[in-house]
Order: structure tokens, then sequence, then C-alpha cells
């Protein structure tokens, strides 16, 4: 009897250890299931970051590439206009006769260089009495080009035209390959058209081209229409109705009469272009909704630091114009500095301080419009180029006196 008591005595604590063990291992199943648990979940949440990362990154990069293929496509920095800030002469443009083409063919050469072509021609009119200008062809070459007329271009921005170059091949066998050819003029009254040509056979032209060929029109059109007596200039200023400040018209008309008032008051003259910080990356982050919010916010803060002479205009997209009449290139730059304290001053949401890049241009004795416009976007295009955020003055004249 004593012996099986014993051994009952010591199952029970066996049975006991044994419970105790099981228990043991259930609970650190159960806390190694938790922890499998949050290892999970907490994976999958760094994974969920990592895309939001990447996703976030991938979004900067496109915005960032969008911006430098928008500054590429608006780089306006050839040698010849980069001479023109420190005032070093260039050389003439060639005589072309017939009427005043001076301004034709200064469109020639601001085309041909922008575009990198051999040559470049402008046709208005039809086949039965054109009016041709060209740079850079033969007598023969004109007269064949010049024979073409026109395209129809039915709505097209550009048409690309190719020559065969057996009917005029110049004496050095380098013949005219291919061309790129965009409407003139504004008026659907008088058909025009302007052409960059190029003798290298594989060269075909881009986008970025056809691009630099309306940035060289859009600054010298309206001259050119009125050097041709194809309009007359509008007497009525109008708005953008987006700023509500005048538009790329009334700018053109606005700074030939400026200019004609400086001449004959013997005045000074300045002329601050202005144009907003990567806006490419603004309408990329909030739209282009709230983009057009954006720039109608700082037309108004250039509105109101505007002296009471001054003409503000919005040339196009975030570009912007001030005619400053009995004004030089230092009153611009005040300008610039005012309007710049003032954006800081008033930081937007979701933006913080939007900047601007300006370059300030100055009338000398022998600056017409174009000459006025391209000096300014020369050094808009060097302040850009800076690290943006700035002005640049474009050939300074010590004294304030209007030839």
């Amino acid at each position: 009897m004593s012996t099986d008591a014993a051994a009952s005595n010591r199952r029970v604590p066996e049975s006991d250890a044994a419970i105790a063990l099981t228990a043991l291992a259930l609970l650190l199943g159960a806390t190694c299931l938790l922890l499998l648990v949050l290892a999970l979940r907490r994976m999958i949440g760094r994974h969920e970051e990592v895309v939001a990362t990447m996703l976030q990154r991938y979004d900067h990069r496109l915005a960032e590439f969008a911006q430098t293929l928008s500054d590429a496509l608006n780089q306006t920095l050839p040698a010849r206009i980069t001479a023109a800030i420190s005032g070093t002469p260039v050389d003439a443009p060639p005589a072309v006769e017939g009427p005043d083409h001076s301004n034709v063919v200064r469109v020639l050469e601001l085309a041909r260089e922008q575009t990198a072509a051999d040559a470049a021609v402008a046709i208005v009119g039809t086949k039965q009495e054109p009016i041709l200008a060209t740079v850079g062809l033969s007598q023969s070459e004109v007269a064949q080009v010049g024979g073409l007329g026109v395209p129809d271009y039915r709505g097209a921005r550009a048409i690309q035209v190719s020559f065969n170059g057996d009917d005029t091949t110049p004496s050095d066998g380098n013949p005219i390959r291919n061309g790129l050819a965009i409407p003139l003029l504004d008026s659907t009254n008088e058909p025009g058209m302007l052409a960059v040509l190029t003798r290298t056979p594989d060269r075909q032209f881009s986008e970025i081209d056809i691009t630099s060929l309306e940035n060289v029109l859009s600054i010298t059109r309206p001259a050119l229409e009125t050097s041709l007596e194809l309009r007359e200039p509008d007497p009525v200023p109008d708005r953008d109705p987006l700023t509500d400040l005048y538009d790329r018209p009334a700018f053109h008309a606005l700074l030939d009469r400026e200019i004609g008032r400086a001449r004959g008051r013997r005045e000074p003259l300045a002329l601050l272009v202005l144009d907003v910080d990567r806006l490419t990356t603004i309408n990329a982050r909030i739209g282009h909704l709230a983009a057009d919010e954006v720039l109608a916010t700082v037309a108004r803060v250039l509105d109101d630091v505007c002296g009471p002479r001054d003409l503000p205009c919005r040339i196009g997209g975030g570009r912007f114009g001030v005619l400053l009449s009995v004004a030089d290139s230092r009153d611009a730059e005040a300008l610039f500095d005012r309007l710049q304290a003032a954006l800081r001053e008033r930081p937007l949401p979701k933006l913080g301080v939007v900047s601007f890049s300006g370059g300030a241009a100055e009338l000398l004795p022998k600056d017409d419009a174009t000459a006025l416009i391209v000096r300014a976007d020369a050094a808009l295009a060097l302040a850009k180029s800076s690290g943006r955020d700035m002005v640049v003055t474009a050939a300074k004249r010590p004294t304030r006196d209007v030839a």
C-alpha cells in the first residue's frame, strides 16, 4: 500500500509539469504567431512606404524632366544674341532688293541661327506677285525656292519640304536637301511662309526647331506685318482675360508707340521681360487650372508694384513684359527688386514663394522694337541659365538720353 501511494504522488507532479510545458508551448506558439503577424504587417507597411516613396520620386523626376525639356525648348542664347548682351557689334544683315525688307531679313537671320540651318527664306503673296527674301541661297536656288510658292498648311503647324538637288546643284556640289516651313503671317488674306533649309542630307528638323521658329515669329511678326503694310496697329489695347494685363498684340502695339514717343521726345525707354520660374513644374504639381490661378495672382502682384507710367503686359504663358517710359535699365532692375520682395511676402498655398527671372534692356540709338525685344530675351535666357530668381541687364547705356 505504501509503495503504490508513493508512485501516485510522483505521477501528480509529473502530470502538472506536462500541463505546464504544454501551456508554455502554446504560449510560445501564440507569441511566435503574433510576432509573425507583426513582422508581416511591418513588412507590408514598409513595402507600401517604399512604393509611395518611389512614386513620389518618379513624379518629382518627371516634373524635373518636363522642366528641363521646357527650358531646352526656350533656350535662346546663340553666340550672336549673347554678343548683344555685352554690346559687341554684330555683322550687318545682307541687303535685299525691293521694298524695305530690314525686318524680313532680321527674321531670317534669327530663324537660321535658332535652328542651326544653312539658309532661310520668307515668301509673302501668290506665285504671280510674291515678296521674296532669302539668306544663304544662290541666285538659282532663290529661283527654285521662290517657284514653289506658299504651301497649303490646312491647319498644320509646320510642313517638312524635301528637294532632290538635281535642278540647281551649286558649284560646290552641296545642294539644299530639306526644309521646314511654318506660316509667316497672322493675316488670312496674305499667304506667307517662313522656311529654314539645310544642305545636310540626313538632317531632319524636329519639334524643337518648330518651336524655335514660332518663338522667333512671336516677337517679330507684328513689326514684320507693319513693315509690309499688311496691318495697322490697333489703337485700342486689348486685355488678357486671365490676368487683366495688356495682351501680346497690345504689347507689340504699345512697344511701337512708346519707341516712337521716346524718339520724338528724346526720352529713355526700358523693357523688362519676366518669366515665371519652373512653370512647367508648377503645372505638373498642381495642374493647369490651379497654375492659371497662380499666374493671375502673380500678375496682380506685378500690377501692384508697377509705377503709374509703367505698362505691364502678358506676352504668353508665364511670360510678362513691362514697358517703362522715361526710364532706363536701372529703373527696370528696381522694378524687378520690388516684384521679388512682394512675392516673397506672399507665399502661395502648396507652392510657397513663386519666383521670376528677368531680362532688362534699354532703348539704344539704333534699336527698333525687334532689337530691343531680342536683347531683353537674351538677358532673360542668361538669368534662367544662371540659376533663376534674378535679373540680367543687356547693354547698359551711360546716359539717359536717347538719340
